[in-house]
């Protein structure tokens, strides 16, 4: 799945880089090499921002970038009901409450729902583009309006951009994620950036227990003026990323190659319906999503799939993962949601997941194997009627 699909010599050569210092320190403030420090650096003047904080995983991401933000206790975060669960137990975990909201045509936060949705207790918007953009000038729009605090978890979107602009640049900060699945892999790993110096300098200090990393103080004389956690991003870590981070155009390049050659060949079939896009030209290739009638329909196509040697992503597969309508394990800690079936709430958000087929669309496919799911998808709309 896109860069786990190219870790090779290059990640190795930074690993062994890393080694061969005459003071190797695996702790990104403690002396030696820097490879953390120079992740961040290229991975800002990639996105171009000012600042790019790494830390130890996509979760630890979004977590940060709230606590920069300043969320707290009490404060209401509107999001999507479509996401991995990561940003909801981040906005949980800091005594926030979660809103999510229900999706637009395009499986993003419909803009006409947050605003629905903003209280006197609203405090930010966290967008989640799935692997392409949300319609973001409206969400930015209701931001500005309503003085509310644009956030962008936009791990499942590095790469993508939203009318020229990168994603996880539009809002006052953004997170990303390294795991397996994602644009760039480094085993474990997450990113934040913004161009705001103080979002910046409060999420450092949330991810390495509080500690003010003031130049000059060793670190053991560091002050502090918030608590925090330890999610910081080892050095060895970095190394790999940095491998990665060399590969991300030829990663988004081949995956939006194999994902216009195989939507081309399905665009001919009557009985699914393609998601409409904010901004196609800038969502990334490495996902293709589709309708079709019901959710007993999507089950078969998806056991038409696995018989043919191709698994989906998320939908049908892990919809319990990505949907906020099955999560009373978590959202019935918050009273607005104690005892409500949360399917209710929902209902279009739901309709929409239950009957989606997701595809997984890899760097590495050649000919034969694009031609196989071709086949495989053309086979399995027939099979449905």
């Amino acid at each position: 799945m896109a860069g786990a699909e190219l870790i090779g010599k290059e990640e190795l050569a930074e690993i062994l880089e890393l080694f061969s210092g005459e003071k190797v320190n695996l702790y990104r403030y403690g002396g030696g090499n820097y490879k953390a420090r120079e992740f961040e650096e290229r991975f800002a003047e990639y996105m171009g921002v000012k600042y790019a904080h790494a830390v130890s995983s996509g979760t630890a991401a979004i977590h940060c970038a709230l606590a920069g933000a300043g969320i707290g206790p009490g404060d209401e975060v509107i999001t999507t009901a479509w996401t991995f669960i990561a940003p909801i137990e981040a906005i949980s975990a800091l005594g926030a409450v979660p809103v999510p909201v229900e999706l637009d045509e395009t499986y993003h936060l419909d803009p006409a729902e947050v605003e629905k949705a903003i209280t006197s207790a609203t405090k930010a918007v966290v967008a989640i583009p799935m692997w392409a953009s949300p319609k973001m000038d409206e969400l930015a729009a209701i931001c500005q309006s309503n003085n509310l605090i644009l956030i962008e978890d936009a791990a499942q979107a590095l790469g993508a951009s939203y009318k020229g602009r990168k994603l996880g640049t539009i809002g006052k900060v953004g997170s990303f994620s390294f795991d397996a699945g994602k644009t760039l892999h480094t085993g474990e790993g997450g990113i934040i950036i913004t161009d705001d110096k103080d979002i910046y300098d409060r999420a450092a200090e949330f991810s390495d227990h509080g500690h003010m990393h003031l130049p000059g103080l060793p670190r053991g004389k560091d002050p502090r003026r918030a608590k925090g956690l330890n999610l910081r991003l080892s050095e060895l870590t970095a190394a790999v990323g940095l491998g990665q981070l060399a590969k991300i155009d030829h990663i988004l390049s081949k995956t939006r190659e194999n994902k216009k050659k195989i939507k081309d060949a399905i665009s001919h079939l009557d009985n699914i319906i393609f998601r409409p896009f904010a901004d196609e030209d800038g969502s990334q290739g490495d996902t293709l999503i589709f309708r079709v009638m019901d959710r007993s329909r999507a089950l078969m196509f998806e056991a038409h799939l696995l018989e043919r040697g191709f698994g989906t992503k998320i939908l049908p597969e892990a919809l319990d993962w990505h949907y906020a309508g099955v999560w009373g394990h978590l959202l019935g800690e918050y009273d607005r949601y104690k005892g409500v079936d949360l399917e209710t709430l929902w209902p279009k958000t739901g309709v929409m997941l239950r009957s989606s087929i997701c595809l997984n669309i890899p760097v590495l496919m050649d000919e034969t194997v694009i031609n196989q799911l071709i086949d495989a998808i053309i086979t399995g709309s027939e099979k449905i009627g």
